[in-house]
């Protein structure tokens, strides 16, 4: 799993999700709170190397949320936070269009899936998830994050680049618990878009702007290594 986020991101993303309040006795529980144990499963299931196992408990949870929302005819976002809910609203009335916020455990539900895909080699269906992700929720820095990372894989270095910017404008909205590790992710995939471009000045920039976020970001502290050593060899020898 390389060539995304650390899995502690991923646990930290669904330990996000607002925790399911007890359902009152006259009230039944949300399609949420009876989804959770399950995602809560896949989780395990990617932590422990199972993707497979992680898509197999995510269908019928993906089914339940997409047979919730099949008649919904208003353009749907996942409210991830608070702040983001309203600002999806906002935007949906700046547009004048109607708008529903979901509750997270369907973008989880999604997430979970890309990132198991990844593992299992399914490029082409990962990347179709994640732009299925970034419509639903376009201000989630950590979605914008692990598409450029598979945008990576292209060697689209101007795509990555643009798609890892707007993830550092996205974090800086970002849940206080959650805003310093996506800032810190949209910074290294900057970082790295710009080596490949060798705007070397530029990628040292972000690779130090993440280490002032956590000086213990030892894929930065390794990216600014390889930027020297490509300066290094870019120096003309001696004659």
């Amino acid at each position: 799993m390389s060539l995304l986020s650390s899995i502690a991101a991923l646990v930290l993303a669904v330990q996000a999700t607002p925790p399911p309040a007890p359902p009152s006795a006259d009230k039944a529980p949300s399609l949420d709170q009876r989804m959770m144990p399950q995602l809560q499963a896949a989780a395990q299931a990617v932590r422990a190397h199972q993707p497979q196992a992680a898509i197999d408990a995510l269908a019928p949870v993906l089914a339940a949320y997409d047979a919730d929302l099949a008649r919904e005819t208003r353009r749907i976002y996942c409210g991830m936070s608070v702040q983001e809910t309203l600002l999806y609203l906002t935007m949906a009335a700046k547009d004048k269009v109607a708008a529903v916020a979901v509750p997270p455990g369907y973008c989880t539900a999604l997430y979970l899936k890309g990132y198991a895909l990844v593992d299992l080699g399914r490029m082409a269906e990962a990347k179709a998830i994640y732009e299925r992700l970034l419509t639903l929720a376009p201000m989630y820095a950590q979605y914008q994050t692990e598409y450029g990372q598979l945008i990576r894989l292209e060697k689209d270095w101007p795509h990555m680049l643009a798609i890892c910017t707007k993830a550092g404008e996205a974090a800086a909205i970002a849940d206080p618990a959650l805003k310093p590790r996506q800032q810190g992710a949209a910074l290294r995939c900057q970082g790295y878009a710009l080596t490949e471009l060798h705007r070397y000045d530029e990628a040292e920039k972000r690779y130090r702007d993440a280490l002032a976020i956590n000086p213990k970001d030892a894929v930065a502290q390794h990216e600014l290594g390889y930027i020297a050593q490509q300066r290094a060899k870019a120096k003309p020898t001696a004659s």
